[in-house]
């Protein structure tokens, strides 16, 4: 399973970075968008590589140290912390 993170500029890169490091850790593939484009460039390149999980690292996750993980699949969105984000990708 691979998670894609939406880039959305530098800061919310850097703080992808750092929920991508706990993934890689428990053992979950990420990639981070290579620069900072439009949303709608970057879900259809998600879509292209058909990755089950979407990450989302804006300003209201960073004030909370969450993630917004879109699932693919059904479009169902969830704000979680990256322990709950490692048990959903984990399933």
């Amino acid at each position: 399973t691979t998670v894609f993170f939406v880039n959305f500029g530098d800061k919310e890169a850097a703080a992808s970075l750092k929920h991508i490091k706990s993934l890689r850790a428990a053992g979950i593939s990420c990639e981070l968008y290579p620069e900072t484009a439009k949303m709608k460039k970057q879900m259809s390149y998600a879509n292209a590589k058909a990755v089950p999980f979407v990450a989302i690292v804006g300003e209201n996750e960073m004030n909370e140290g969450k993630v917004t993980l879109k699932n693919m699949e059904t479009g169902e969105q969830s704000l979680l912390t990256p322990d709950e984000m490692i048990n959903i990708i984990k399933k």
